[in-house]
C-alpha cells in the first residue's frame, strides 16, 4: 500500500490528491445523472435532457470550483493548458481523472436503469451521427465553442461581472447547446460524457467525431478569449477558479 501511494505521489508531483478526486467524483455524478435525464427524456421531451444536464453540471461546479477548479471536462482542462493556465502534468493527470470518473459513472448508471431504458442507451449520438458525420463534427465543435467561450468570459476575465453566477451560466450554456443539437448530435460537448457512455454500452461507433470536435471547439474558444480579451488585462489580471498558477 505504501509503495502503491508513492507510485501516486510520483505521478500527481505538486498536484494535491483532493484536485484529482474532486475531478473523478463530479465528472462520475454528471455522468450517472446527466445519463439519467438523457434516458428519461426519450419520454418526458427534450427540456429535460437539455435542463437536466445544465443545472447538475451547474451545481457539480460550484461543489468542485474551490477544489480542483471545477473543470468537469477534457475540452475545458486543453483549452486551459493551451492559454497556459495550467501544466501539461496536470492536463494529463486531469483528463485521465475525468475519463475514469464518466465510465464510472455511466457503468453505474446501466446497472441502476430498469431494462425499458437500456433499449434508448444514454450515448451521445443523435438522428445525424451515422448519415452526416461533418454536420455532427461540425454542431458539436460550434457548442463546445460556446461553453468554453463562457466559461473563459465568466471565470478567467478579470472584468467580467458574473463570477459568483459563473457555475449557473456555464450549466445554462450547455443546457442551451442541448436545446440547439440535442436530437441532432445527442448533445456531448464533453468528450468524457461520450467516452463513458460508449465504454458503457460497448458501443464505439463513430466515437472519434466527439471528442475530435469537442476538443477543437474548447481550444479555439480558449486561444481566441486569451487572445483578444485577457491577454491586455495580463499585467494585472487575478486568476480565477480555474486559473491555476502552480502550472503542475
Amino acid at each position: 500500500l505504501l509503495a502503491a501511494m508513492e507510485s501516486i505521489n510520483g505521478v500527481l508531483g505538486k498536484i494535491p490528491m483532493q484536485n484529482v478526486l474532486a475531478e473523478f467524483v463530479g465528472v462520475a455524478l454528471f455522468a450517472f445523472f446527466g445519463g439519467a435525464c438523457d434516458a428519461n427524456s426519450v419520454s418526458s421531451g427534450l427540456p429535460t435532457a437539455a435542463l437536466g444536464n445544465g443545472l447538475c453540471l451547474a451545481v457539480l461546479i460550484y461543489a468542485t470550483a474551490g477544489i480542483s477548479g471545477g473543470h468537469l471536462n477534457p475540452a475545458v482542462t486543453t483549452a486551459m493548458y493551451f492559454t497556459k493556465r495550467i501544466g501539461s502534468r496536470r492536463l494529463w493527470v486531469y483528463i485521465a481523472a475525468q475519463l475514469l470518473g464518466a465510465v464510472v459513472g455511466a457503468v453505474f448508471l446501466r446497472l441502476t436503469l430498469p431494462p425499458a431504458f437500456l433499449d434508448t442507451p444514454f450515448v451521445t449520438r443523435g438522428s445525424l451521427t451515422s448519415a452526416h458525420p461533418v454536420q455532427v463534427l461540425l454542431l458539436e465543435f460550434i457548442t463546445t465553442f460556446v461553453l468554453v467561450y463562457t466559461v473563459f468570459a465568466t471565470v478567467c476575465d478579470e472584468t467580467g461581472k458574473a463570477k459568483n453566477a459563473a457555475p449557473l451560466i456555464i450549466g445554462l450554456s450547455v443546457a442551451v447547446g442541448i436545446f440547439a443539437e440535442g436530437p441532432f448530435t445527442g448533445g456531448s460537448m464533453n468528450p468524457a460524457r461520450t467516452f463513458g457512455a460508449a465504454l458503457a454500452f460497448f458501443n464505439f461507433d463513430h466515437f472519434l467525431i466527439y471528442p475530435i470536435a469537442t476538443l477543437l471547439g474548447g481550444m479555439a474558444a480558449g486561444m481566441l478569449y486569451d487572445k483578444f480579451f485577457l491577454e491586455p488585462q495580463a499585467s494585472d489580471q487575478d486568476p480565477g477558479a480555474y486559473d491555476e498558477p502552480d502550472q503542475a
